[in-house]
């Protein structure tokens, strides 16, 4: 078995420095890493020169991609170097155990069909575009279950035959959903999604979340990742022909904004001016990176 990996990164060289040596750090660490760099500036390069023990490849985007032009680089590169899984990472999100990686690659390995394995997953409902959180009994009773998505930072493995088949995420997307984009993808071309169950159970105990009830709404601390979300939903609902779902996401965000006055009439304007920006956007098409974090 032959698995490799990317990482991508932005601005951050002191953290993805720390992430790298956790990476190689596992009892089956990858046998090479790509660094996809979306960094302005070469403090990230140089530091990378520095790190002569580690096999990585350096790959410079020369500009900011988002997560989603970065993971598509990734994919290409480490799936035309000829690697049987390869690993998809953040330069924040290290796997918080040795045995990640061992334990994941097992899983996929004893199943022909699997495109993807991570330690957290969700079902996506593609009627309302939500996703859905499994309950912790049901992540009792196996090993791994199939899922539609492994969510972002929850190390995901690719299967090379889906990235060597071209598929990937959109990069129009540029932040938020890319993983979700890419896991509707690999699962419309036939491919499992599977999680550890035991490694889900283990992330939702170190979290408090264990018997987590997602509300139904709640105030945002970032209202701009409020925009990515939104308008991603509809760009990958648009690109997988799932009208009745964008038409969902239309009427349910559309409550949001009126709702959001709740939370105080700043709030309120902050929140509608975001929702009706990424309604906007979408309709006229203004894909990629639109407002800054």
């Amino acid at each position: 078995m032959k698995f490799a990996g990317f990482i991508i990164t932005y601005n951050r060289p002191h953290l993805l420095k720390d992430t790298i040596e956790q990476v190689f750090a596992q009892t089956l660490p990858p046998e090479k890493l790509w660094i996809i760099d979306n960094s302005e500036g070469n403090e990230t390069e140089e530091m990378i020169k520095l790190l002569l023990k580690f096999p990585l490849q350096y790959v410079r985007m020369g500009y900011n991609a988002g997560p989603a032009g970065a993971a598509k680089k990734g994919l290409e590169l480490v799936g035309k170097a000829g690697y049987d899984w390869i690993y998809w990472g953040d330069d924040n999100d290290p796997p918080n155990g040795k045995t990640y990686f061992q334990s994941l690659l097992n899983i996929a390995n004893r199943n022909n069909s699997c495109g993807v394995v991570g330690t957290v997953g969700h079902y996506f409902d593609r009627d309302k575009g939500v996703l859905k959180r499994i309950e912790t009994k049901t992540l009792e009773l196996s090993q791994s279950i199939e899922v539609d998505y492994v969510a972002g930072g929850m190390c995901m493995i690719v299967n090379g035959d889906v990235a060597r088949s071209g598929i990937s995420p959109n990069p129009k997307l540029f932040f938020g959903f890319e993983e979700l984009d890419f896991c509707l993808k690999v699962k419309r071309s036939g491919f499992k999604i599977l999680i550890d169950c035991k490694l889900n159970i283990e992330a939702r105990i170190n979290s408090n979340r264990l018997d987590f009830i997602q509300p139904k709404y709640r105030k945002k601390k970032n209202l701009k990742r409020e925009y990515y979300s939104l308008r991603n939903l509809l760009i990958i609902g648009k690109t997988l022909n799932l009208k009745y779902m964008n038409g969902q996401i239309f009427l349910r965000w559309f409550i949001k904004s009126i709702y959001g006055f709740r939370y105080g009439l700043d709030y309120g304007i902050k929140n509608f001016k975001v929702i009706h920006l990424a309604f906007y956007h979408f309709f006229t098409n203004k894909y990629g990176k639109q407002i800054e974090f």
